[in-house]
């Protein structure tokens, strides 16, 4: 066939598929896009056969009609483009078939097209489920308080607003969001608001979020502003890099105080196993209003700039808790601000239990309850560590039926525990251990009443201040006890102010100072003190307790007698007083005003004896050059029990505590640096002085030897006064070089010289011509010579000098 026959055939063929595709069905590759111009009027299913969509204007799905998209199905919205649903949008992709909803422009951006509006009646729906949706202003804005909104693993993103926004003043339909994404939103993920001067809706009462992340979503991951919020579940969410609070709930603004009562609550909410990460103020924050059935479980809030959980002036809590979450690298812990100014006195059930609260830059637990009864407050078996405050701070009108338990509070700037009111009527402080705080292990102070406090069963050990401090101003009925207590190696032991009476029993309260002699028969001094009564009305009584290792054991200045009757002093000879027991070897028992009867005494400790370690730090070198090791060994320090922490300081820096006796480090610039160690024992009672060695870093020059070749020269040498122990060790050096191989056979040659020359003199003297000549004398000292020069070189220098 020739080339123009082939050509016509072609053409042909072509000619013939032109005209069957016109005339035929159309595969699914080759179908063209399906272009939206009209509304929804009926029930209409989007294929992916018949797509991409391209909604080109404004459409509607009426009230009565339903779109469905099924799975694979591309829906395009054009520039500034609405689709409102007033009857049901059911996008129904699947996890390998997503439906997407976005735009066709080739470089998109945010805020392409509008939104979807949902404003639909209690039959409608707008469902959501295996969906991107991308590009929009809002991706979803609901005017409509009827019917459901639901995500189903579902990506909403790039949107210049908000994912899902409630703006119907009345409130929001139900909205269900599980397992879905939310990112690059300009304002937040989920938001119930009104955007006017006064955002809040009335009634939020039925929003489920579960399983669903929600990264730079703007201000907040989820907020909520609402006169009533109920029936709200957020659970195994994560919330990232957000400017505010990552999740907001907000019953009024807290511009204003708040006012006496208003109606506006938060009821039945339950955040469990929630995490907000770098969040910009907090981590889940409530405003205003009543607080009922309000609980925080297992959740994680790190890094946000305020608290992990924060409560802003809201009028009533009751109950609320937070349980099991853990606060890290955050302003504060868990904060709560509760103010009613106006009207009666709101009563207050708050639970704070087994959260780990660490390494925040303010308090670990911070409660200012103004103008409200707390009558169920527990603060229980809570870890507090490091936090830049106090453990836990607590400010209130008047207490009751509180308790602070369980809890292990350490290593805080500030107070372990430290409680404010006006009034406390009953307070538990019991079976914390509180260690190596600030301050105060424990601080109560109450500006009237004082009483029903109890202080039991607590390890108050090495914080910088008193173990146990309380002052209360108004006399109470219930008297105030102190029982099975370990207060040792405080800077003080314990202080008791006030007119209530109190009872301190079976307390082992030890070593709260420096563990000194007394200089001469009497105390000097008031800094080491074991315990100090204050102000009291002689109702003060103190049996059965170890008081020992201070200056002064008990310091009295009350308004009458104390019983201080069958305590342990530190001596078998009972306290040092100065009339009822001038002899006692004890801790002193002093009285600024009133009297105190430490007689008769026990002569042995009720419990165990407690005693310091002592820490011995040794360096394996003390000289070194830059950037040279150094280890530096504590294994000499010792105690009468187990050392369980060594804390070594190089240089004013603290290395974490640690098991470890040794330490190696090195030091990069010349200087002398000073290194510390202080150790702690199992009780945790650590040493009272540190040990330290200095290190000094010099740079050792190094010493150059240059050899130079010049001629010979005859340089004169000085001999000095004999007798001086270097010239005797110059003398006995030359002879041991004579005596070296070396050098015996030069002087072999000179021997040999000195003696034909000898003996050719007196043959000459005689008259008989010598059997040699004189140039063999010459030759066999010129032999000698050589041998000492070529010696001296190459193995002994001490022969240059005989050769000389």
């Amino acid at each position: 066939m020739t080339a123009p026959v082939r050509a016509l055939a072609v053409v042909a063929v072509l000619g013939v598929a032109v005209v069957a595709g016109a005339a035929g069905p159309v595969a699914a590759s080759d179908a063209s896009p399906t272009y939206v111009q009209d509304d929804v009027t009926a029930d209409t299913t989007w294929t992916p056969e018949d797509g991409p969509y391209f909604v080109s204007t404004d459409v509607t799905i009426a009230s009565d009609a339903t779109l469905t998209i099924e799975p694979g199905t591309t829906v395009n919205i054009a520039e500034e483009v609405r689709v409102t649903v007033e009857g049901s949008l059911l996008a129904a992709g699947s996890a390998t078939d997503p439906v997407e909803i976005t735009t066709a422009e080739p470089s998109p951006t945010a805020g392409t097209w509008e939104t979807i509006e949902y404003a639909g009646d209690s039959e409608s729906t707008l469902r959501l489920e295996h969906t991107l949706v991308e590009y929009g202003t809002t991706a979803v804005t609901a005017t409509s308080s009827e019917g459901a909104i639901e995500l189903a693993d579902a990506t909403v993103r790039d949107h210049v607003r908000t994912g899902v926004a409630v703006r119907d003043r009345d409130g929001g339909p139900r909205v269900e969001i599980a397992d879905s994404r939310f990112a690059s939103l300009g304002n937040a993920g989920v938001e119930f608001a009104v955007p006017e001067t006064n955002p809040f809706v009335e009634s939020v009462t039925d929003l489920t979020v579960t399983g669903s992340t929600f990264t730079s979503t703007g201000s907040n991951g989820i907020l909520v502003r609402s006169r009533e919020i109920s029936g709200v579940t957020v659970s195994d969410v994560d919330v990232s890099a957000v400017n505010r609070a990552g999740v907001l709930l907000a019953t009024e603004s807290t511009d204003a105080r708040p006012r006496t009562s208003n109606g506006h609550y938060t009821t039945d909410v339950t955040f469990r196993d929630v995490s907000v990460t770098n969040g910009g103020t907090d981590g889940i924050r409530f405003e205003g209003g009543d607080l009922e059935d309000v609980a925080v479980v297992d959740s994680t809030f790190r890094n946000v700039d305020d608290a992990g959980i924060r409560v802003v002036d809201a009028t009533v809590a009751d109950p609320v808790s937070f349980t099991g979450n853990t606060v890290t690298d955050s302003g504060t812990g868990v904060q709560v601000r509760l103010q009613k100014p106006e009207g009666g006195l709101e009563r207050v059930s708050l639970t704070i239990a087994e959260n780990t609260l660490s390494g925040n830059d303010r308090h670990g637990v911070d409660a200012d309850l103004a103008y409200v009864v707390v009558d169920d407050f527990a603060v229980r078996d809570n870890t507090v560590r490091g936090n830049g405050g106090a453990g836990v701070r607590l400010r209130t009108q008047a207490l009751s039926n509180a308790a602070v338990t369980g809890n292990l509070v350490t290593g805080n700037d500030d107070r372990g525990v430290d409680v404010g009111a006006n009034r406390i009527g009953g307070l538990d402080v019991a079976r914390n251990r509180i260690t190596g705080n600030g301050d105060d292990g424990v601080a109560v102070r109450a500006s009237d009443v004082l009483a029903g406090l109890a202080v039991n069963r607590n390890s108050l050990i090495d914080n910088d201040g008193f173990g146990v401090d309380v002052t209360g101003h108004g006399a109470g009925d219930a008297p105030n006890e102190f029982r099975e207590n370990t207060v040792v190696a405080n800077v003080d032991g314990v202080r008791y102010a006030g007119p209530t009476g109190a009872h301190l029993a079976n307390n082992s309260i030890a070593l709260n100072t420096a563990d000194r002699e007394r200089p001469g028969d009497a105390p000097q001094g008031r800094t080491a003190t074991g315990v100090v009564v204050e102000d009291s009305a002689g109702n003060v009584s103190l049996e059965h307790n170890d008081v020992y290792g201070h200056l002064t054991g008990l310091r009295s200045a009350a308004n009458g007698s104390i019983d201080a009757e069958n305590n342990y002093w530190g001596a078998e000879s009972g306290p040092y007083h100065a009339t009822l027991n001038p002899n006692g070897a004890g801790d002193s028992v002093e009285t600024d005003r009133g009297k105190a009867d430490p007689v008769p005494f026990a002569s042995e400790p009720f419990g165990t004896r407690f005693e310091r370690p002592t820490a011995v730090l040794v360096a394996n070198e003390t000289t070194v050059e830059p950037g040279d090791a150094v280890q530096f060994s504590a294994e000499q320090s010792s105690d009468d029990g187990q050392i369980s922490a060594y804390y070594f300081a190089v240089d004013g820096e603290t290395v974490p505590g640690s098991g470890s006796a040794t330490h190696v480090t090195s030091f990069a610039e010349p200087g002398t640096y000073g290194v510390t160690l202080a150790v702690e024992d199992d009780t945790g009672v650590r040493s009272l002085n540190d040990a330290s060695v200095d290190v000094t870093v010099r740079v050792v020059e190094e010493t150059t030897t240059t050899q130079t070749t010049t001629e010979q020269t005859t340089t004169p040498t000085t001999t000095t006064p004999a007798g001086q122990d270097d010239e005797d060790s110059d003398d006995k050096s030359l002879v041991d070089s004579l005596l070296s191989l070396w050098g015996g056979i030069g002087a072999a040659f000179y021997l040999l010289a000195l003696a034909l020359g000898t003996y050719g003199t007196f043959l000459s003297i005689r008259g008989t011509r010598p059997p040699f000549s004189g140039r063999t004398t010459h030759a066999l000292a010129g032999a000698a010579v050589l041998t000492w020069v070529a010696a001296g070189f190459l193995v002994d220098g001490n022969l240059l000098t005989v050769a000389g």
